[in-house]
Order: C-alpha cells, then sequence, then structure tokens
C-alpha cells in the first residue's frame, strides 16, 4: 500500500529531463480550463515557441466543479486587481489636482499682498 505525504506536503521529486537533454522547467497554469494546475516543460520554451515539445502535467486534473470555482476566483482576483490599478490612477490625478489648486490659492493670496 502507497503512503501518503502527511498534511498535504509535496514529495520531493527530481524535475524530469525535456527531450533536448536539458532540466525541465516546472509552471503553473493560470487558465480557466486549468486553474493553479502545475507541469513541466522545456526550457527553452516561451509564450509561442514549444521549445522540444515537452510537456507533462504534474498534478492530476481537477474535479469539474473545483476547477470552475477556481477559474472564478481567478477571474474575480484580476477583476479587483483591474480596479485596484484604476483607482491608483485616479488617486494619482487627484493629488495632482490639489497639488494644483493650492500653487493657484497660494499664488493668488500672496499675489494680492504686496
Amino acid at each position: 500500500m502507497r503512503k501518503e505525504p502527511p498534511g498535504g506536503e509535496e514529495l520531493a521529486v527530481a524535475a524530469p529531463h525535456c527531450y533536448c537533454g536539458r532540466l525541465a522547467r516546472l509552471q503553473t497554469s493560470w487558465t480557466e480550463s486549468n486553474p493553479l494546475r502545475r507541469f513541466y516543460v522545456c526550457p527553452k520554451s516561451e509564450r509561442g515557441k514549444n521549445g522540444c515539445g515537452f510537456f507533462v502535467w504534474v498534478d492530476i486534473e481537477m474535479p469539474r466543479r473545483e476547477r470552475a470555482l477556481m477559474a472564478w476566483l481567478l477571474r474575480t482576483k484580476r477583476e479587483v486587481e483591474d480596479q485596484i490599478v484604476r483607482a491608483r490612477a485616479r488617486e494619482k490625478k487627484l493629488w495632482i489636482a490639489l497639488f494644483i489648486s493650492w500653487a493657484f490659492v497660494f499664488m493668488v493670496w500672496f499675489g494680492n499682498v504686496g
């Protein structure tokens, strides 16, 4: 009988070698179809390039319900991150407007004194 690691610990597994003999690179999928699923790929592969074509999943496929939940969580996370970026941009514009208004008030206040 196979013994499972206690408490969700991962087993130390050596990375496989790809077809071109290099040590494969571990990556994580962020797609909605395979959210947070890890896989090994040729280190020469980059976006749009397959390297030697080596690809192997590390994790088992999630059940459909969990996969849908993870996809929803990732979408929600991206939406919140986009909202934060927009809020920071708006905050920056408001600080600039505040500075300009202060400068204008300062010029009016001290410009009329003399």
